[in-house]
C-alpha cells in the first residue's frame, strides 16, 4: 500500500493525467487549484501516462467490458428501480463513464507498479 503522505499526490497526479487530455491537463490543475510539478517531474509523468495507456490496451476491451456491467450494477442499486426514463439514459451515460474511468486508470496503475501482470490466455 502506497504512503498516502508521500505517494498520493504523485499518484493523483498520475490518474489525472491518464484521464484529461493533454493539452488540456495544465489547465484542468489550474482549475482543480494543484500546485503542477515541475517541467522535468511533469515531462516525466507525461510520459509515464503514455506508458500506462500502453500498457492497459491489451486488455482494455475485455475490462471495459466488465466496466460496463458494472455501471449498470451501480446504476440499479443506486435507483433500486426508480427513475424516469429521460433521467436513466443520462443517469446510465454517467455511471458508464465513470466505471469505465476508475477501471482502466486503476488497471494501468496496478500494472505500471508490478501488482498485476498481464498473463498469456491459455
Amino acid at each position: 500500500m502506497p504512503d498516502l503522505k508521500t505517494e498520493a499526490p504523485a499518484i493523483f497526479r498520475g490518474m489525472l493525467r491518464d484521464i484529461i487530455a493533454c493539452p488540456d491537463y495544465t489547465d484542468v490543475c489550474q482549475i482543480l487549484g494543484l500546485v503542477p510539478a515541475g517541467p522535468e517531474v511533469d515531462e516525466a509523468e507525461h510520459q509515464q501516462s503514455h506508458v500506462r495507456i500502453e500498457e492497459f490496451l491489451p486488455v482494455a476491451e475485455d475490462a471495459l467490458v466488465h466496466a460496463d456491467v458494472l455501471a449498470e450494477v451501480l446504476f440499479q442499486l443506486t435507483h433500486m428501480g426508480e427513475c424516469d426514463t429521460e433521467d436513466s439514459a443520462d443517469g446510465r451515460l454517467m455511471f458508464r463513464f465513470v466505471s469505465r474511468t476508475a477501471v482502466s486508470t486503476v488497471i494501468s496503475h496496478l500494472l505500471q507498479k508490478g501488482a498485476l501482470e498481464i498473463g498469456d490466455e491459455a
